[in-house]
Formats: structure tokens, sequence, C-alpha cells
């Protein structure tokens, strides 16, 4: 058993034994019992807020809780040292031979881990950008996060259905069927209205594309819109192919949101009493004097904490972008996912709200979560200049010239390298470097410089490591601080995996995986300073074999967490 469910399961008996009298799986939650590894190695090689949690349920003191629990721990033969620190923290020291034991449990989990978690149904709908053009940078984030919070919820245990909301229907379609028709009928005339062509070469290529179907069926002009949509949406979907992402479902907005949905839902709100015929103020994003109050169907959102009441008709009938997403989700609900999550640009920030309240209105008995993850931008930098990009205006990079440049891996690992609410700067210059400072290379780089130890070992004592039974390995030559602090550090990869998957944040294992391959590499330089402290010594089988089992698992970690993010691990480079 690793060391987090060993102690969890060690804490929970003391505060059972303890407070029997208050003790109730009821009230004590084992989910809200933390154990961390300190940075600072004065604290203890673990610490846990059991005391500060459970004191107040257990009807004692944080204080009184922690002296109860220390006292129980203290039987442990694999402690060496606890402490009771502040207001009741508890900081746990294990003996040496205790880590060297985790090592090998380690390995041992590697292969198939329990994660002991309340399997859920989720539903995740990530990209959904318009098919209005192909895919820039800012597109890839969202791919890249909604993906790889799926692979690390199916990771755990979860089952998971990624989905991708096609935006089909509104203004933005008919823009493109203008554009499209304008270059079948005046290919070379250049676009002044901008308000109603969208601009760039692309949609000049999709225009022939078109011409040639439409030649086949005898037509000069496009008037389905589903055909264009549908060749957009192919160039889409071989680009997101291109950096390893996949949908089980693309959900038509226009076929999701037909008039008998619509109606439907019109009845359901206005049954519920939670819409009506109104006026809305102007809109602040319109410039028009002419603009005049018209009579429209709105939701009573303000009465549920929002602004303002929210349209779900135009005036002339037609369905607002809100109705149509309430119609979506409601089909999500409806399919009795447990978890709804959206990952959405930070430019959508202003519908999450009303769209939470339209859902909870109108399913107040239903049991669901709703989790929106809203992504910040990406700005592109060249040269130490940053690259300005308009979509609107048709002078974009797109998605598959970065991927020519630097490769699928690279822009993975970029996109989830800090956290959904923050700003990425992708560094050309940076990416492609061959530096700590380029976090991609320099993790790849140790599981190559990993691999590349063990043929040396190999060629050293002319053995197979790949094929020795590592289970009765001796690591009590494992005694640096470096090797500890490994060691620690390798033991805690499962709990990167749990919390990532439960706070949607799978930044936490690129950042783990950077920690990891950064000791890495100064514990393989130790060596370079002392010749004692080389991780292959000729005249030492034992000490290389207990370093090389060391270095084994950090190559197993970088694997198997480079693998959940879909990110190859080259053996060589």
């Amino acid at each position: 058993m690793l060391y987090h469910d060993f102690l969890k399961d060690k804490l929970i008996d003391s505060l059972r034994l303890n407070f029997s009298d208050k003790f109730s799986s009821d009230i004590i939650d084992k989910s809200e019992l933390t154990i961390e590894i300190p940075n600072n190695k004065k604290f203890g090689d673990v610490s846990t807020n059991v005391a500060m949690v459970f004191s107040k349920k257990l009807g004692t003191t944080p204080n009184n809780l922690a002296e109860k629990v220390i006292n129980e721990l203290r039987k442990i033969e694999a402690i060496e040292k606890i402490e009771q620190v502040g207001p009741g923290f508890i900081n746990i020291f294990f003996k040496i031979n205790f880590w060297h034991d985790q090592l090998k449990v380690l390995l041992k989990k590697m292969e198939r881990y329990n994660y002991k978690i309340k399997k859920k149904k989720i539903c995740l709908e990530f990209v959904s950008a318009n098919p209005t053009g192909l895919m820039h940078i800012g597109h890839a984030r969202g791919a890249v996060l909604g993906d790889t919070i799926s692979s690390v919820l199916e990771e755990v245990g979860h089952d998971v259905v990624r989905e991708y909301y096609i935006n089909d229907a509104g203004e933005q379609i008919k823009v493109l069927c203008n554009t499209i028709n304008h270059h079948l009928n005046y290919n070379n005339e250049p676009i002044n209205d901008l308000k109603n062509i969208y601009p760039g070469e692309y949609l000049k290529k999709v225009s022939k594309k078109m011409s040639n179907l439409l030649q086949k069926g005898e037509k000069k002009q496009l008037k389905n819109e589903s055909e264009v949509v549908d060749v957009v949406m192919s160039d889409i979907k071989n680009d997101l192919r291109e950096i390893s992402v996949g949908h089980n479902y693309f959900v038509s907005e226009k076929k999701i949101s037909n008039e008998k949905k619509v109606s439907i839902l019109k009845n359901k709100l206005e049954k519920q009493k939670l819409s009506y015929y109104g006026y809305q103020d102007k809109p602040k994003s319109i410039d028009d004097d002419n603009w005049k109050k018209k009579k429209q169907l709105l939701f009573k959102s303000k009465n549920l904490g929002d602004e303002t009441d929210r349209a779900l008709l135009k005036p002339n009938g037609e369905s607002t972008y809100f109705m149509s997403d309430i119609i979506y989700h409601q089909n999500k609900i409806d399919r009795n996912f447990d978890t709804l999550i959206n990952i959405w640009g930070v430019d959508h920030s202003g519908y999450v709200k009303r769209l939470k309240l339209a859902l909870e209105a109108l399913n107040p008995n239903k049991k669901y979560n709703f989790e929106i993850k809203l992504t910040s931008l990406v700005n592109l930098i060249e040269g130490e200049k940053k690259k300005k990009m308009s979509k609107r205006e048709g002078n974009y990079i797109t998605l598959r010239d970065v991927v020519k440049e630097v490769g699928s891996d690279v822009i993975r690992f970029m996109m989830i390298s800090r956290n959904a609410d923050k700003k990425i700067d992708f560094d050309f210059d940076l990416v492609l470097s061959k530096s700590k400072d380029n976090p991609v290379f320099y993790v790849q780089y140790a599981y190559a410089r990993s691999m590349s130890l063990v043929k040396i070992f190999n060629k050293t004592f002319d053995c197979n490591f790949n094929e020795i039974d590592k289970s009765d390995f001796d690591l009590s030559h494992l005694i640096l601080d470096e090797e500890k602090a490994l060691i620690k550090k390798l033991c805690n990869f499962f709990n990167v995996i749990m919390s990532s998957a439960k706070y949607y944040e799978p930044h936490r294992i690129t950042n783990y995986l950077y920690e990891i391959a950064k000791d890495f590499h100064a514990y393989w330089g130790l060596g370079k300073v002392d010749t004692s402290k080389k991780i292959i010594m000729d005249e030492n089988e034992a000490l290389s074999r207990s370093r090389l089992f060391l270095i084994y698992a950090i190559s197993q970690i970088i694997k198997k967490s480079m693998d959940i993010l879909k990110i190859n691990c080259p053996e060589s480079m």
C-alpha cells in the first residue's frame, strides 16, 4: 500500500478508536483528509490536516485530536519521528527503509491502481469552434485541455463522453454562405463589406471545393447551408486529429434546436412561469441610432440572481443562442449524465451564470454537477514580438501552420502547462530550443537519458535490466538526500493524477513532470562532480542496481504520465 493510502487508513482508524462515541462514516469523509509532502523537509516527509478538519465534527479541539492521533501513530514501526506544529498540524518523518519499500510498491501499482472513486458518467463538451474557418492556436488550448481532462478522468475510472457542439445556425452561418456564394460568382472582386463577408484565403479554397460539388449537381449557387458546414468541419476534424484530439459525438445546433424542440422548451418555461413576452434594453454591442425596442420572449433570469432578463427568442421569432444552449444542455441532462463539463473561451464568461440559472430552474429535483472551465488567451510570440490575430479580418495563424512548425507534442504540453484561467505565451523560439527553459524538451530528454542509462548498465554488467526480477533488489544503498527526495516525489504520482481529475487541472501533471525531470537531471549531474555519486559504477554493481532501479521508476512515471497526456516519449534524442 502506498503511503497516502496507508496513512489515511491509520488516521481514520485512530479517530474511530479514540472518538468511538461520536465517530460516524456520515460525518468523517476520508476525501477531506489530505496527506501532503511539504516543500521544506524540516516539516517532515509528509504532513496531514486531520486535526484541523475533523476536530469540530468530533466535538474536540484540534490540539486534543492531534495529541490522540499522534499517540496512535507512534506505534507504527515505519515512523521515525512525529511532531505537532501550530494548531493541529501533524508532521511525520519515516525511516529510510520505508521509502525503499514504497518505491517497489509504486512500480507494482503502476500496472493497475485502484483510485477508489465513485464512478461517474461525464459529458465533456470542448472546442465547439464556429465552422466558419480553420482552427487557430486559441482553439487548440480548449481542444487539448478538454481532451486531456477527459483522458485523466478516464484514467481514474470515470466514463467520459467527448462532444463537439457545431454552431451551424445563426448569423455567422448566413455570412459564411454569403462568402461562399460571393466567391462562386465574383471570384476576383475585392471584398469591402466585412459585415456580410468573411475575408481570408481559406474560404476561397472552400469555394473551389463547393464549386466542384455544385457543378456535379448542376447548381450555380449554394442554397443548403449544411453543404459548406460539412466541408469546413471536415478540415476542423483533420486539424484536431493532427494534435491527437477526438470526439465521440458532433452535435448540430440546427438539428438539436429544431422547431419542435424550441416549442417544447417554450411551453415548459411558460408552464413553470419562467418566461414572458417583454422588452429588452438596447444591447451595448449595437451602435444604431435607429434601434427600437421590440417585444420578444424573455427568460426571468433577473428573479434568479442575474443582472437582467435574457432573450430566448428574437423579435422575428428566431431562437437566440441562449435558447439553443438551454435545449442542448437540457438534452445532456436528459441523457442522465452525472456531471457536465464545458470548456469555453474566456470571452464566453457572460453566458455562464444565465445558463446555469436556466438549467437549475428547469431541473429543481434533478441531481447533476455542471462545471464550466474558461480558457484564457494564447499569445503567439516570435522574435520577442506578439503576433496579432483576428479571425474576422482573416489574418490569423492557423493551428495546422503551428503544428507543421513545432509538432503535436509541443502544442499538447504547452496548452496545458498553466491553469486554464492564466494566459499562455507560446514562444516559438523557446519551444524549439533544447534547454531546460523548454519544458517539453526537458521532460522528453529526461526519459531519453534514463533509457540511455539502462543501455549503459546492460553493457557494463553484460545483462538485460528489463528482464531482471526487480522484486528482490536491495535498495538500502539509496541513502542520499537527493535519492530520498526523488522517491518521495515519485510516490506522489497517483495523488497528482487524482487531484488533476478532481479539479479538472491537467497542468498539475505537467508541473509534476517538470519537477521530476529537474530533480532527475540534477541527480544525474552529481556524478560529474563526485564520482562516488555516479549512477552506473563499474566497480559496484549492487549500488548501480539500486540507483538504476530509481532511474527505472522515474522513466516509468514519465512514460505513464506522457501517455495520459498523449505526448510521445522518444528513447533517444
